[in-house]
């Protein structure tokens, strides 16, 4: 065994130590070239467990390179109680928050720009100037993600992030060094679980040829061969702790999953801004409205964000086990006051209503009157946040140009939590009723 492989920490020690050396790092005294490991900003399972698994690869594979990889929850601290399901899990590896993770906001601005970047689970990014390798399996948007052409992508069709990370470590060329650890193969093995729904959509005929069912198997191999009954009391104990939202408070469900779109035009010199906070939790909104203090948490979440609008999105899980959109609510913090403010509430709801790409089918809640907002029952089962995130967009894009003809506009969707901006460029009119 050579000195490196002696010296190489187990799992939680290399997490507990990576955070420890990245304070010292900041402080501008390290001599190692730092490469941060972001997952996405969703920060769900699937992406964070990829990170680390990432992460911990990199970091045994160094050889002997004054290489320090260091996994960041691309989130700030404050709101990782909210990802129940992520808390869930590596609180069952004994993984804590506040001596083993690294988030967004523990990082100084002097850092970042000194560092180089791994993308998880994304590969469109406000780091990509500095970007080195990226893990994806969403299709590669190139004109967006301006990687530098050195950077390596690791981009495959399949179905998780965990099954890309699963394949590095069964490669030999990815992992000369053999890793094989029990605790990153017990992340993974939950994440292909969750992410697949435990694989009871797919036909068994299917099986032996998707690439994250074989990665669940080349797991298994150290793990154990699970049995179908035992995997599915796994994978339901990690759709429970997605509901599992007893020790949270009403902001925390609110920032749970959130997106904030700003709109900004100009009409005869003067200049109108409208904010919309998009959050989504699985909760039905009928019920959380029945909390006590649920008007006041929502005003101070809009507030927070200086939004004027906040779109409440409550999410269920489908036949199959998906999560999708089941409640949708539109709700106007100042009661309508504003001109433009009751302008852009009702060209909203009729664009939501006339969709068709794809067909929300709401049935709105006729006899509930809480904040003079919309409540809407999705009848669709194919609905999913980031879908009317879209929706939401387009809307604002033809309410900002009066239906295509543009006068002079800004659409910016702000990405939360990590308090990235990105400014997208619509250039077609898209065919949505006009209020």
């Amino acid at each position: 065994m050579s000195d490196s492989e002696a010296d190489t920490l187990d799992f939680i020690s290399f997490l507990q130590e990576t955070q420890r050396r990245i304070d010292w790092v900041s402080d501008g005294t390290g001599t190692e070239m730092i490469y941060l490991c972001m997952t996405h900003e969703s920060c769900d399972l699937d992406s964070v467990v990829s990170t680390l698994a990432i992460a911990y690869l990199r970091y045994c594979n160094k050889g002997g390179l004054p290489q320090l990889y260091a996994p960041v929850l691309d989130m700030q601290r404050k709101d990782y109680p909210v990802k129940t399901e992520v808390c869930f899990l590596l609180g069952k590896q004994g993984i804590k928050p506040e001596i083993h993770l690294i988030f967004r906001d523990d990082l100084p601005e002097e850092l970042l720009l000194k560092s180089r970047f791994i993308l998880i689970n994304h590969h469109v990014s406000p780091f990509h100037f500095g970007t080195e390798e990226v893990y994806d399996y969403r299709s590669f948007q190139s004109q967006a993600a301006r990687l530098p052409t050195y950077c390596q992508r690791v981009m495959y069709p399949v179905r998780s992030c965990a099954a890309l990370a699963a394949a590095r470590y069964s490669n030999s060329m990815s992992n000369s060094a053999s890793v094989r650890c029990i605790r990153v193969f017990e992340l993974l093995h939950a994440a292909l679980l969750l992410t697949n729904r435990n694989f009871i959509t797919i036909p068994v005929a299917k099986l032996c040829h998707l690439q994250d069912y074989r990665m669940m198997l080349f797991l298994e191999r150290y793990l154990g061969k699970l049995k179908d009954h035992q995997r599915t009391i796994l994978y339901n104990s990690l759709v429970n702790s997605i509901f599992d939202m007893r020790h949270l408070t009403l902001p925390q469900i609110l920032r749970r999953e959130f997106k904030i779109l700003k709109t900004t035009r100009y009409m005869k010199g003067v200049k109108s801004t409208l904010r919309v906070v998009q959050c989504c939790f699985p909760m039905a909104l009928t019920r959380f409205i029945a909390f006590e203090n649920a008007e006041l948490a929502i005003r101070e979440f809009a507030a927070h964000f200086g939004c004027s609008f906040v779109l409440m999105l409550g999410t269920s899980i489908r036949p199959g086990g998906s999560l999708v959109v089941k409640e949708l609510a539109v709700i106007p913090v100042d009661g309508l006051i504003a001109l433009e403010h009751r302008r852009f509430f009702d060209h909203l709801i009729i664009n939501l209503c006339a969709a068709n790409k794809p067909q929300l089918d709401l049935e709105p809640y006729r006899n509930l009157d809480y904040m003079q907002g919309g409540f809407f029952f999705v009848n669709a089962w194919n609905v999913g946040p980031y879908t009317v995130l879209d929706l939401l967009q387009r809307a604002a894009y033809d309410y900002i140009t009066e239906g295509g003809k543009v006068i002079k506009d800004e659409l910016e969707i702000e990405q939360h939590p990590g308090e990235k901006r990105i400014k997208r460029k619509l250039k077609v009119k898209f065919g949505l009723i006009k209020a």
